[in-house]
């Protein structure tokens, strides 16, 4: 008989590493910049997580989970404007600290949340410098 191999963190992360970067990299959006798709899928894949029954809000500024997927649906809306006029709000939500984060450590997704937001703070410096944005 074998021995049972015991996950690791590293193992348990490159999952949802992988599991994050093919949900990312297979949803195609037509007629939107590549970078604005980038920073868009994130936002899906965010909004489905906080679907699951187990997500706890109670810590954020959020009264319920669909005014947070309401956020998140209203900044894809003006991402595929190209609107950026909330720019600096969705880089706040995923600020440490932030609301997000809090959700994520409550619910039970901290560690996936920190891979999460390290995709997004390369694309959302990727959607700035290609667009010349000003955040502050």
């Amino acid at each position: 008989m074998l021995p049972h191999k015991k996950t690791t963190e590293s193992d348990e992360e490159n999952s949802i590493r992988n599991r994050f970067n093919k949900y990312i990299s297979e949803k195609q959006i037509e007629n939107v910049n590549k970078k604005i798709e980038v920073i868009i899928n994130i936002l899906d894949f965010i909004k489905e997580i906080i679907k699951a029954p187990e997500t706890n809000i109670l810590r954020s500024w959020f009264d319920t989970k669909e005014d947070l997927i309401t956020e998140l649906e209203n900044h894809i809306i003006k991402l595929k404007k190209e609107d950026f006029s909330n720019i600096k709000e969705l880089v706040i939500l995923f600020a440490p600290t932030s609301d997000l984060q809090e959700i994520s450590i409550d619910s039970g997704w901290g560690q996936m949340f920190l891979i999460i937001s390290k995709k997004f703070d390369g694309a959302i410096k990727d959607l700035i410098e290609e667009f010349n944005i000003e955040l502050f």
